[in-house]
């Protein structure tokens, strides 16, 4: 089964720097005092994963997410968050099975070969089943206007937010899944 590694914010919202929290196997409890950053932790989640609206981070606008010590101090403001999946026992062939998709364990083939056909980099994009770990980034830029330009990137390279969710749906990991229950959402199930 996937689950996530470590969650590094930097720059989003209450945290000013750069901070890594590390989710250790089976379950995690975040807790602190109120204001201390607990649900920022889950907005930063959702927001590296492609959460499709800001609303359900609970800003405004993308550009809410920036810390405000950030803005002041620069013309330009960036915002990052990386989220490390640990894979060692998800059954990548198992899954590719179910969906009837074709999981090669060896090719003979040359990357040139291979980048013809796929029309991507080998092995970029693609979770392999054999990885450990599998990390996705997701960067905001915003301008001293307020113009903003959000980018992903799958182990460090570039993606675009339709091949990011295709392989999030691999992994079976959905942002705006029933499993994730937002900050309120208890509240309006309730009643």
């Amino acid at each position: 089964m996937v689950h996530i590694k470590s969650v590094e914010l930097s720059h989003f919202k209450s945290f000013g720097g750069t901070t890594n929290v590390p989710l250790l196997t089976g379950f995690t409890v975040i807790s602190g005092p109120n204001g201390s950053g607990k649900s920022n932790i889950l907005d930063a989640l959702l927001f590296c994963l492609g959460l499709a609206s800001s609303k359900g981070m609970r800003a405004e606008r993308l550009p809410d997410l920036v810390n405000h010590n950030t803005v002041k101090q620069k013309g330009t403001s960036e915002v990052s968050v990386s989220v490390t999946f640990d894979l060692s026992d998800w059954e990548g062939d198992d899954f590719a099975r179910m969906t009837g998709e074709t999981v090669e364990e060896s090719t003979e083939e040359t990357e040139e070969e291979s980048e013809e056909e796929s029309g991507e980099e080998s092995g970029v994009k693609r979770v392999q089943p054999h990885a450990t770990d599998w990390t996705v980034t997701r960067r905001l830029r915003v301008t001293k206007g307020g113009n903003y330009a959000s980018s992903y990137f799958i182990n460090g390279e570039p993606c675009n937010a339709g091949e990011l969710h295709e392989q999030l749906r691999r992994l079976r990991v959905y942002p705006e899944g029933y499993n994730v229950v937002l900050q309120g959402d208890v509240t309006r199930i309730i009643t």
